[in-house]
């Protein structure tokens, strides 16, 4: 249950009100600021070169437990760049392929 609290002076004297929301708009509320903070959108990859790549390089550093330091590749522009890092970061995170919306990784 979450608590507000409220200050009202008023002719020389202090008055503190406390006022609680109810547990359902409390975690309504709570539940709309986590998904607004955690899910990011990102353009589909899927048919990116350069994710595939990525990917592949992410999952194979995964099995090895290491990052690499750089990627050397000759990107076409900045998009091909994006797809590659997002492509590596999901690897190195144990998912193979292209699924932006799936949470399991194994």
């Amino acid at each position: 249950m979450k608590f507000s609290f409220a200050t009202i002076a008023a002719t020389g004297f202090l008055a503190t009100a406390l006022f609680a929301l109810p547990p359902s708009t409390a975690g309504a509320q709570d539940q709309r600021q986590y998904n607004n903070n955690t899910q990011t959108q990102h353009p589909d990859y899927s048919k990116n070169k350069y994710y595939a790549l990525g990917n592949r390089e992410g999952y194979e550093d995964y099995g090895k437990k290491q990052q690499r330091a750089n990627h050397n590749h000759q990107y076409h522009n900045d998009n091909d760049r994006k797809a590659h890092d997002y492509g590596y970061q999901q690897g190195y995170q144990g998912q193979r392929g292209y699924h932006p919306d799936s949470t399991d990784r194994h």
